[in-house]
């Protein structure tokens, strides 16, 4: 199901993006003015894709950014329900232990002494 869903997306997006590209192949001048560099002729398609990019990735750092407070909660808790589990196994290991050590024991004279319940 995913993958029919991506092709949903991703092939009409393809086509815009090839449509785009036949359609605005008139070149620019690039001309980046506090460098002093040589003015390079790009076509208008390849400046809009690259902007997209640029802005797709920034976009990317941002959230991903943004996450971080989530994610550093998320390998706290983590942390401590792993803890947590250890703390428990501990815990049903000494309780077997003591059961176990329990039953090997004899009855105590006293609790045998008593008499049954008689209501």
């Amino acid at each position: 199901m995913s993958k029919v869903l991506f092709w949903i997306v991703v092939a009409p997006m393809a086509a815009a993006i090839i449509v785009f590209s036949v359609n605005n192949r008139t070149e620019v001048v690039l001309d980046l003015w506090p460098l002093d560099t040589v003015p390079v002729p790009v076509p208008v398609y390849a400046l809009a894709l690259a902007a997209v990019v640029v802005g797709f990735l920034a976009g990317g750092v941002v959230a991903w950014n943004s996450a971080g407070k989530s994610r550093r909660r998320a390998r706290t808790e983590s942390r401590r329900a792993d803890q947590a589990e250890r703390d428990l196994a501990a815990a049903q290991d000494r309780i077997e232990r003591l059961q176990s050590e329990a039953a090997r024991q004899e009855p105590r004279e006293e609790l045998a002494q008593l008499p049954p319940d008689s209501f």
